[in-house]
């Protein structure tokens, strides 16, 4: 198979690999973490991404683009971003994480050079244009910030642009009192009449020595007659990897009023998320499907080198408020688009013997289920994933306790881990979609009001799929699994 005439890219396949996975987002080779400068812009979604094309590990940043009509099909496009210049050139730096607008229709890139001057780390934040989504100019009065405001450390990072009331506003990431590992998180606030002159306004959130050392990948968007903000902390005292905040935001005094702090996911892996506007007006977050805790510094790189990729994202998820300022977010309908079979079961009993479901050799699926809390006689439901014998990972409904768990301790190759997610069930129906995709389980209970993310890297031989209860029985009133196909173009 050939490169694709248009872009250049060597094509995707279906080339059978342990972890990779089909639907989820992942580099075409090597090295790739955060999402960035997400945008729908002349008929396109763009994705772009920190990506290393020279390797699996991290080092030297750039910016991987793909392109979608639908934001579930991905087409591979070339390197946005190269880090060329004296303010982003560096193997320990280069470019950072950004965001993306769209001005009298010329798309304008922000990102965050950095490179390393005689021993010291110097983040600044930089504007590159773009009239097609194809061909990208570095604007030549970059940096269009220099660093950081007065007493703010280096660590100055990952701006998110977004239009309010005719201005521009700006949110970066940083820290005072010290560094990212030691100092107090900040997000501030800039504003601009032209995005390219910018006037420092203040900080919109502060750690206070509760929330992390450093606030990377801020967001701050409307939504639901709320302001919501969102930043990835690093050190959070409760390993909260994404954390939001709902409250109201006065620009004029560069005034956040906090009244909802809560966690998107209360998973493994899902770090620095960001929003942006579907072409219905829908808001729409995708995050990085990996976490930093097993980067060198803390274990290892983990295994998926072997196959000549690191790196996934998740799902894009339609996000919403309730009616108590919860933060909801469900994987966009979109992802139907991607279904090639299904099965479906109505009133299925399920007992201490496991109900093995027809998923086959195939792992990867989107499995559904409905329950209704009055038809379990046993305290708890266990759906296993990516099993074999005693190996599997457990997604366990603790009806009466109202906890959900996600457990890979029997049956991930590479680590092992149990997170626990209180629930609140109102009513006694309770829906729970759980994405498998190889190397990647999404879990979603009450429609998104909890979310469950993590990566496991299970043997191959580990595909089946079955229901059971500890004691008694359960009557799940609806099961449906949908078997799903690549997010690329498999044609020749």
């Amino acid at each position: 198979m050939g490169k694709d005439r248009l872009t250049g890219i060597q094509p995707r396949t279906e080339e059978e690999k342990i972890w990779r996975p089909l639907y989820h987002f992942t580099p075409p080779t090597a090295w790739m973490n955060d999402p960035n400068g997400l945008i729908y812009y002349k008929g396109w979604y763009h994705l772009f991404y920190q990506y290393n094309p020279n390797n699996c590990d991290w080092a030297s940043m750039h910016w991987g683009h793909a392109v979608s009509e639908d934001m579930v099909h991905w087409k591979d496009m070339p390197i946005a971003l190269t880090p060329d210049k004296d303010y982003d050139c560096h193997p320990e730096g280069g470019c950072f994480s950004g965001s993306a607008v769209e001005k009298d229709g010329i798309l304008y890139l922000f990102y965050t050079a950095t490179t390393i001057i005689d021993g010291e780390v110097r983040q600044s934040q930089c504007l590159v244009t773009s009239c097609d989504g194809s061909h990208f100019e570095k604007f030549e009065g970059n940096p269009v910030i220099g660093g950081p405001p007065e007493g703010a450390s280096a660590d100055f990072r990952d701006p998110k642009v977004f239009c309010w009331n005719g201005k521009w506003y700006m949110v970066v990431g940083g820290t005072v009192n010290g560094t990212a590992k030691d100092g107090d998180g900040r997000v501030f606030l800039y504003e601009s009449e032209d995005l390219y002159h910018w006037k420092y306004r203040g900080t919109v959130l502060k750690s206070n020595g509760k929330l992390g050392t450093m606030f990377e990948c801020p967001d701050l968007f409307f939504l639901d007659g709320k302001w919501v903000l969102t930043c990835s902390p690093m050190n959070h005292p409760e390993y909260n990897k994404a954390l939001y905040c709902v409250g109201e935001m006065d620009f004029e005094n560069c005034r956040y009023t906090i009244e909802k702090i809560g966690n998107m996911d209360v998973g493994f892996d899902y770090y620095a998320p960001q929003s942006f506007l579907d072409a219905k007006g829908n808001r729409i977050l995708m995050a990085w499907q990996n976490g930093w805790l097993w980067m060198p510094w803390c274990r290892d790189w983990g295994p998926t080198s072997s196959e000549n990729w690191r790196g996934t994202l998740s799902i894009p998820r339609k996000v919403s408020l309730d009616k108590d300022w919860n933060l909801c977010m469900y994987p966009v309908e979109e992802i139907d688009e991607l279904v090639c079979r299904k099965i479906a079961y109505q009133m299925l009993e399920v007992g201490t013997k496991r109900k093995y479901l027809p998923v086959a050799e195939n792992r990867s699926y989107r499995l559904r289920l409905m329950l209704d809390v009055e038809k379990v006689e046993s305290r708890d439901l266990e759906i296993c994933v990516l099993g074999k014998g005693h190996q599997y990972t457990m997604i366990s409904v603790d009806m009466i306790g109202q906890i959900v768990s996600v457990d890979k301790s029997v049956g991930d190759c590479y680590e092992k881990g149990r997170m626990n997610c209180p629930i609140r069930m109102e009513g006694t129906k309770l829906d729970i979609c759980i994405l498998v995709d190889r190397s990647c389980v999404e879990v979603y209970i009450d429609h998104g009001r909890h979310c469950i993310t993590t990566n496991v890297y299970p043997g191959k031989e580990q595909t089946e799929c079955w229901l059971q209860t500890p004691y008694k029985t359960a009557v799940i009133d609806y099961v449906q699994i949908d078997f799903m196909k690549p997010f690329w173009d498999t044609e020749e």
